[in-house]
């Protein structure tokens, strides 16, 4: 008997288990991975992940070089099991071969398929990057070939309803709400970060009427007040900002002084006075605290058809974001 044939139809079906376990891996580990984490490492420098990212933005090719790969290592398996079979039993005729074949199926299925894809869905970004250099080689021989493939896919897209559609520049909430989910579950998002996300999904389109202060129920003072009573006040209520009665109209809240002037100024200085921006009844609460921080106010005057009905402040804006429980993702029918 000759070895040699024999030894390199084992070698033969070892390298054709190795590429099925490669590719069939990877197409797991493909649909598998964090790209929101592949394009943190890319944009830090990690060449790999910026070599992965862009198979994410033509995937048209990472499926052809797979298909093309797996279809290589059956076909290797199988020339490997017809060569050994062919040097051990020179004189059995066909049947060997079928029994053979059905024999290596389960260790091919296991070891070539089963094993590979369980591995890659625990951990697809540590794998696709161990053997990311293996498939790009793969990905450029077998470019001649892919390119035709994907020159019909594209082909046959251009007939697909969905190309007339305007393509989505702006994620939607669903969408958004999925990607920050994802961000928290790869460590991206710390907890006090999701609980901010989540009150900016279930508050921030509420109106700011929910956190109004209404003009009874506002505590502040006058322009005549004294310095001594307003510093009074302010202990009393625990305010570091004091709302202040416009002048000529006594029912209006229109301004504001900030404690940490009023202590620290001399008796003789008036210390500075600082306008509300105006805000309207159909404001939300995120376009609201947006027009305060934009604008460096702790409070900002809410009025409906031109007269003031109460005062906002900035700090209870913040504080109705992210005291929310709601959850980052709606359920369907509330779209």
């Amino acid at each position: 008997m000759n070895w040699l044939p024999l030894i390199g139809a084992v070698a033969l079906f070892a390298i054709g288990l190795r590429l099925s376990a490669l590719f069939s891996g990877s197409e797991t580990g493909f649909y598998r991975v964090s790209f929101l984490r592949l394009n943190i490492d890319a944009n830090h420098g990690d060449q790999v992940a910026k070599r992965l990212c862009w198979f994410a933005q033509n995937p048209s090719y990472f499926v052809a070089t797979t298909l093309i790969g797996n279809n290589l290592a059956n076909d290797l398996t199988t020339i490997a099991i017809s060569i050994g079979v062919a040097e051990l039993f020179q004189q059995s005729g066909g049947s060997a071969e079928i029994i053979t074949t059905i024999l290596f199926t389960p260790i091919i299925f296991i070891f070539g398929e089963l094993v590979p894809k369980n591995l890659y869905y625990r951990a697809p970004s540590m794998l696709l990057k161990r053997y990311c250099f293996w498939f790009d080689l793969f990905y450029r021989a077998f470019w001649i070939i892919s390119v035709p493939l994907v020159s019909i896919t594209r082909l046959l897209e251009r007939f697909s309803p969905d190309r007339n559609k305007p393509a989505q520049l702006v994620l939607g909430r669903q969408r958004l709400a999925k990607v920050l989910e994802e961000g928290h579950l790869e460590g991206l998002l710390g907890n006090s970060q999701k609980q901010l996300v989540r009150g900016m999904f279930s508050t921030a389109a509420q109106s700011v009427l929910k956190v109004m202060i209404p003009l009874k129920k506002i505590t502040g003072v006058t322009r005549t007040t004294e310095a001594a009573e307003i510093i009074e006040l302010a202990k009393q209520n625990q305010l570091s900002f004091i709302p202040i009665r416009a002048r000529g109209n006594q029912s209006e809240w229109t301004a504001y002084i900030k404690l940490v002037d009023l202590i620290t100024s001399p008796s003789p200085i008036i210390p500075a006075v600082y306008n509300m921006p105006q805000l309207q009844t159909d404001f939300s609460m995120l376009e609201s605290l947006y027009l305060l921080r934009n604008s460096s106010s702790a409070y900002g005057a809410v009025y409906q058809n031109g007269t003031q009905i109460g005062i906002v402040s900035q700090l209870d804006l913040v504080n109705a974001l992210c005291s929310s429980e709601g959850p980052l993702m709606l359920n369907p029918r509330a779209l």
